[in-house]
């Protein structure tokens, strides 16, 4: 026959079973809770809504992320983060832990369930580039120098592969340039313009520069020294060539000397008689001068003594200017002394007037160096 239950043992399992009971009801609420928390939320799977990019090359790669936004949730969506366990210098093979972070309160705010779980990203598709450097983007590039120096001009000129994505310029270009300047060339061209041809700059566009130097070209004698005796001869011979007719100048120095002229047949009779070379000087234009209108870079005024006569034997003295322009030492050594720019420019009785005329103390564009 079983034994009875005592009271004490019967309370006992009354209370075992009614902790059972309650375990079971409570986790049945639980899940009736959650099922109803959950039925009552929208769900977002982050995943779905993050898109990932690749950039770059084999070696250089690069991975970035750009959230889409929905509708009417935007405030979620702008504290979403993208992070990568590795995100630059990725190659080919390589693995990229995603990870997401939001504000949970906000999602809170809108009532959203989201899921955010974490992806593995493997890297593929990296190609190798083709690395340009200064070498290879000057290939085929020139600067043309145009013009006599010291007013030489320079244009680049390129012709090579690359024309469609790189461009060339001169740095701190100059209106002008002389010979023995430097023309700095800048290659102009982007990364991405570079990455979208499968290309690798090795510098880059602000330091990928080549110099030029300004040779091979002819030039205006600026210089004394660069004026020979042999070329003083050859101008000296065309100067004395130009002592003909004196009827320009001999009016106005017969007058200023008190001096009555003559008319033969209406006409004045003035010429110059025994011209002697009393000294040169070299006149250069002043840089500042470069490109001004009217100008000429060089000349040599040639200064003489002679004497104004005419018919009836009158005479008086007086000096005269006779001016070369625009001589070039060319670039194969030869001198252009340009003779047929020569002419006489001035004649008068008072030394004076002529010292001024050749000394530039009228016109400041040059400056004159006696020889």
């Amino acid at each position: 026959m079983a034994r009875r239950m005592t009271k004490r043992e019967r309370t006992r399992q009354i209370y075992i079973r009614c902790g059972i009971l309650f375990v079971l009801l409570l986790g049945v609420f639980i899940a009736l809770y959650i099922a109803l928390d959950r039925s009552g939320k929208k769900e977002v799977d982050l995943n779905e809504y993050v898109h990932i990019t690749m950039t770059g090359f084999n070696g250089e790669g690069e991975l970035s992320a750009s959230v889409d936004v929905m509708e009417n949730y935007e405030a979620f969506f702008s504290t979403v983060n993208v992070e990568f366990s590795k995100k630059t210098g990725l190659s080919n093979g390589d693995e990229v832990t995603i990870t997401y972070s939001y504000d949970k309160n906000v999602a809170k705010t809108y009532n959203l369930r989201i899921k955010a779980s974490e992806q593995r990203f493997v890297v593929k598709g990296l190609i190798d580039p083709v690395s340009l450097g200064p070498d290879e983007l000057f290939n085929g590039v020139e600067v043309a120098f145009e013009g006599i120096a010291p007013l030489v001009t320079a244009t680049v000129r390129s012709d090579n592969d690359y024309s469609d994505f790189v461009t060339y310029e001169i740095v701190d270009p100059k209106d002008y340039y002389d010979i023995g300047d430097t023309v700095k060339v800048r290659a102009v061209y982007s990364d991405e313009d570079m990455q979208e041809r499968n290309y690798l700059a090795q510098t880059g566009s602000d330091l990928c520069i080549k110099d030029f130097t300004v040779e091979d070209v002819d030039r205006y004698i600026t210089n004394v020294d660069d004026i020979t005796d042999e070329m003083m001869a050859s101008l000296n011979k065309e100067a004395l060539s130009l002592f003909s007719d004196a009827n320009e100048y001999g009016m106005r120095i017969f007058c200023d000397a008190g001096l009555m002229p003559v008319y033969v047949n209406k006409k004045t009779t003035f010429v110059w008689n025994d011209p002697t070379h009393i000294s040169s000087y070299l006149n250069v234009l002043k840089e500042e001068n470069y490109g001004k209108s009217g100008t000429h870079v060089n000349d040599i005024k040639l200064c003489y003594e002679s004497v104004i006569s005419q018919a009836n034997g009158v005479a008086c003295n007086a000096e005269v200017v006779v001016r070369f322009t625009d001589i070039v030492l060319k670039a194969d050594g030869s001198v252009e002394l340009n003779l047929d720019s020569g002419e006489i420019i001035s004649a008068d009785r008072r030394d004076s007037h002529i010292k001024a005329i050749v000394q530039n103390k009228i016109d400041d564009d040059y400056e004159a160096v006696r020889m």
